[in-house]
């Protein structure tokens, strides 16, 4: 009996400790983990040469749907061409998953 007892306590405490430990996302973190998201996924694609474009972003409008969030973002592109650098300020919109791992363009 105290065996099981032992085990059961010692399960629970695991429990217990396992749940503290994860963090858990608020409100105010959001909007900054989504344009964190969406830099990775524009500045890290095959098909782009990274060397000569480079994207930051700079503002997002979001909507927090089921699957994930709806987002529009304000997205400043450089791009070097002989030698000169052309800015460009424009909207990008784009689904991204409520872990912020998959984002997939709109058009």
């Amino acid at each position: 009996m105290f065996k099981n007892f032992r085990l059961f306590f010692v399960a629970i405490a695991s429990l217990i400790l396992l749940f503290s430990c994860l963090k858990k996302s608020s409100k105010r973190d959001v909007p900054e983990n989504l344009k964190t998201a969406m830099g990775l996924y524009l500045n890290h694609r095959r098909d782009i040469d990274t060397s000569r474009v480079k994207f930051k972003v700079l503002e997002v409008a979001y909507y927090e749907a089921k699957a994930g969030y709806i987002c529009e973002f304000k997205v400043n592109m450089q791009t070097k061409m002989m030698d000169q650098v052309r800015d460009t300020i424009g909207t990008m919109t784009a689904n991204i998953s409520k872990d912020f791992k998959d984002v997939s363009r709109r058009n």
